[in-house]
């Protein structure tokens, strides 16, 4: 494609170079023209277009041509089972290699899985990520998949690392030049499905807007038609959706080649082919046919159907182990052969079932089967899941068992082969645990957490389960408050389950995955072939029940929220608090709560409390307690659950406010606060620096500095501070004081006595008899909303942060380089504990121009649009 472009670049440069009339277009008389000037445009695009018609069909054929010669010859230098276009009768095992199968494969990839590779560092597991430095540990696992975001799941053995998301069908060659349209050709079989969302009206074939190029989009008047299409190796698909006047429906096309033909390059090939006895014998599946015939199963093999097939060796390596697990049942005496004790156990019914769970009824080729695909297999009620893994390399598997080869086609049915042996699958997850006396443990427990119905529910889940051994390693405490019923109990469990289906055969090395929790879980399969999640290992694996898979594990995943809240913060080292708490008789206290938010002042923060302070706090006990105690707060709180204002109810009784503030404020509406990266949060003005550290009924958030407990009102701070007389002489003269005694909330900029007697005689006299102005004064300092010192964003020109006061021009709050807070011209030179509706900051100069020389008309004042950058206010201001 790079070449093509090159070329068609070119040619269109030297178009426009030629047909330019620099003199017209300098001549203003041409462009009032305008018929003209539109008239030679129209020509000339017709023109262009003809020439880049005409020269793309000519590069199509010659490039078709040298793609076709390079590939070939590409092709005989592979080793035979990476050749895409194999000689030999399609459907012999030697003719397909493990990555070409699982290129194979539909669409629909949601393995949940990233790969970690060996010899990446471990790196630091922090508990509790910082708040505005989002933590993401890229050192111990790289990301090479996103769930949902890759359209397939596709390898070609040319092209072994493309990308996940390029598109269907396209090898190295294919880069080169754009493939014939094979769909179009003869012995395709077209399969159309619609979907009626309503009462729509039919839509016609024609009226299908298909591109090779992959999608299309029709709009009109009442009416829009969206087609995508796909490629596939063996298919192409192309749903359109459309609406017309308000009714919606959905068109699937889809091509593929019909049975007894298969894709070789462009066009579908006729193959020869034979029944299924023949093809399983060809194969080298002989164990699997030579049991289906002594069950006299042999009028299955003349339906049409699709076997998932067992080798020969996957057969021997079951046998194996099934009389490893009734030797004694099976025990040979001198009466008994080996090959009657194997006929004999083959000859029960359960074989039979066994046999029969390897068939589904319907012809499944490998481009028929995506990820999470559940298919009905001959036994009642039993069933065959499909799951794809975009590990390295890939793999593809059927109820755990990895496919090997794909696409055995036969003259009623087509055949996979499997490496390991399929059981019935009848049981769901929940009746694996409770059928299970190795788990009596966890079957409580799970139903304590009300998460056994989840696990009956139709799904795909992983469990790794513990056994009871494995629960008896935890201190008989913890597993005594696990069955009781902790409020730890929710966190345990769901550490123990992912919402994605990861079989053994999907860890290939190091691994990671996502569980109910949100958290990682490293796997990893050692060389000797042990599979471990994280310290555990699976001590038994791949038991697939109708809604998932169960391993079972030797020792428990017990996560960080199940640690107790006094370990937690010991973990982060917050030792001076842990200390207060020691002194104030509340660790046990603490250590007893069940649902709490712990706002833990760091070590920094009492080392910047002044000595006198922290010493009259250490020596008296009971103020002691009440402020640790404001420092505790109910119900627990995450970062999630908190919006801007919300106010929590303490322990000492009184409320923390708690405040979000956009770090980026032009950008505030658009990122919202579910963008926890672009958000500072303080809780009672302090910066909370580490958030969301869980604990088994707890989560603990670090704040810098150790919290106050509010005063009454705003107002009442004015009053209460005899710097601020002559402001709240003012308030009360114009009724304001009111105002302030309200919920709120309100940060007040106050100037101090010391401004006002800093004014001019003429422009104290003014303030202090014009009732008018003084109100203008002192809503243009009150602002209606929370600002606490910490929550003000430092200045930039493009980032201007206003604040809307009671009255008056939007006011710019900023941080300057110096580190100084700066409200409008004013600057704010000291920031005040919060009280309950609000804060008190002192200005150091007056906000309002008060000179009876200069003041505007305040009646003709205009309110103007706020905007939060300079840039907006020159365009729409």
């Amino acid at each position: 494609m790079g070449v093509r472009n090159a070329i068609t670049l070119a040619l269109f440069v030297a178009f426009v170079t030629a047909n330019r009339e620099p003199a017209a277009l300098a001549n203003r008389d041409f462009f009032r023209n305008n018929d003209n000037f539109q008239w030679r445009g129209r020509m000339g695009m017709d023109s262009l277009q003809s020439a880049m018609d005409q020269l793309s069909s000519s590069l199509d054929t010659a490039i078709d041509r040298l793609s076709d010669r390079i590939e070939q010859q590409v092709e005989e230098t592979l080793p035979l089972w990476m050749r895409n276009s194999n000689k030999e009768r399609v459907g012999t095992l030697e003719g397909q290699g493990l990555e070409a199968i699982s290129g194979d494969l539909g669409d629909g990839i949601d393995d949940g899985l990233q790969v970690n590779f060996n010899g990446d560092s471990e790196g630091i597991k922090i508990d509790g990520p910082r708040f505005e430095e989002p933590w993401v540990d890229r050192s111990e696992v790289d990301e090479v998949h996103q769930p949902d975001r890759t359209p397939s799941f596709n390898f070609n053995p040319f092209f072994p690392q493309r990308s996940p998301g390029s598109k269907h069908g396209f090898n190295l060659f294919d880069m080169v030049s754009r493939r014939r349209s094979w769909w179009k050709g003869p012995n395709v079989c077209v399969d159309r499905e619609e979907i009626d969302e309503g009462e729509a009206e039919e839509t016609e074939d024609e009226g299908i807007s298909q591109s090779p190029s992959g999608s299309s989009f029709i709009f009109s008047f009442g009416n829009m038609e969206v087609t995508s299409c796909t490629e596939m190796r063996d298919k192409y698909t192309c749903t359109s959706k459309s609406s017309r006047r308000g009714l919606h429906k959905t068109v699937v096309v889809t091509y593929q080649c019909c049975h007894s033909y298969v894709r070789e390059g462009s066009a579908c090939t006729k193959v020869e082919l034979h029944d299924l006895p023949e093809i399983l014998q060809e194969i080298g599946t002989t164990d699997f046919l030579s049991l289906t015939k002594a069950l006299g199963m042999d009028e299955m093999l003349k339906e049409n159907i699709t076997m998932f097939v067992p080798t020969n060796e996957a057969m021997q390596e079951y046998t194996a182990d099934l009389e490893a697990e009734n030797e004694l049942d099976n025990a040979l005496n001198e009466d008994r052969s080996f090959n009657e004790v194997y006929i004999r156990r083959r000859r029960s019914a359960d074989t039979q079932s066994i046999v029969m769970s390897h068939m589904t009824k319907g012809i499944y080729y490998a481009s028929d089967l995506h990820d999470e695909q559940v298919l009905h297999s001959m036994v009642d009620n039993s069933t065959l899941r499909i799951n794809t893994y975009s590990t390295n390399p890939p793999a593809a598997t059927v109820n755990c068992a990895r496919l090997v080869s794909v696409n055995q086609y036969a003259t009623n049915g087509v055949v996979h082969t499997i490496d390991s042996v399929l059981e019935p699958v009848t049981k769901s997850l929940a009746d694996l645990i409770s059928s299970n006396p190795q788990l009596s443990v966890l079957k409580r427990l799970v139903s304590k957490a009300n998460l056994l119905t989840k696990l009956r529910e139709p799904g795909q889940l992983t469990v790794f389960a513990p056994s009871d051994a494995a629960f008896q390693t935890l201190p008989e405490s913890v597993l005594e408050a696990l069955i009781e019923g902790s409020s730890c109990l929710d966190s345990v469990v769901k550490n123990h389950i992912l919402p994605n289906v990861i079989c053994s055969a999907a860890v290939q090395g190091k691994a990671r995955t996502v569980n109910l929790l949100d958290k990682y879980l490293l796997l990893e399969k050692s060389e000797d072939d042990k599979v471990f999640i994280e310290d555990a290992q699976v001590v038994v694996r791949d038991i697939v029940g109708t809604n998932g898979v169960l391993h079972i594990i030797d020792s428990p995943l017990m996560p960080q929220e199940a640690k107790p809240v006094i370990e937690v913060l010991e973990g982060h080292n917050l030792t001076r608090f842990l200390d207060l708490l020691e002194q104030a008789g509340l660790m046990d206290e603490l250590s007893e709560l069940t649902d709490v938010t712990v706002f833990a002042p760091s070590n920094r923060a009492f080392e910047e409390m002044p000595t006198e302070v922290l010493d009259d706090l250490t020596s008296n006990y009971t103020k002691l307690r009440n402020i640790l105690s404001y420092h505790m707060a109910t119900p627990s709180l995450q970062a999630e659950d908190i919006a801007n204002d919300h106010i929590a109810t303490t322990r000492a009784g009184q409320p923390l406010r708690i405040n979000l503030y956009s770090r980026s404020p032009l950008l505030a509406g658009v990122l919202g606060n579910g963008n926890r990266h672009h958000v500072r949060l303080t809780a009672g003005c302090s910066r909370v620096t580490t958030l969301d550290s869980r604990a088994c009924g707890a989560v603990v958030h670090v704040v810098e500095k150790m919290l106050k407990m509010p005063k009454n009102s705003v107002m009442q701070h004015l009053e209460e501070d005899e710097d601020f007389s002559i402001f709240t002489s003012m308030l009360k003269d114009t009724g304001l004081n009111e105002t302030l005694s309200g919920e709120g909330p309100f940060t007040v900029l106050a100037p101090s006595d010391h401004v006002f007697r800093t004014l001019p005689e003429l422009e104290l006299r003014k303030i202090l008899e014009d009732k008018e102005l003084q109100e203008a004064l002192i809503k243009q300092h009150v602002l209606k909303e929370h600002v606490c010192c910490a929550g003000i964003n430092p200045s930039t020109w493009l980032f201007m942060d206003h604040k809307r006061p009671l009255d008056g021009p939007p006011l710019h709050v900023r941080r300057i380089n110096s580190g100084r807070l700066m409200a409008g011209r004013a600057r704010i030179t000291h920031c005040s504990a919060p009280t309950l509706n609000g804060l008190v900051h002192t200005v150091n100069q007056l906000l309002v121009n008060v000179n009876p020389y200069q003041q505007p008309d305040l009646s003709e004042r205009v309110d103007r649009p706020i905007f939060s950058a300079p840039g907006l206010e020159i365009l729409f201001g």
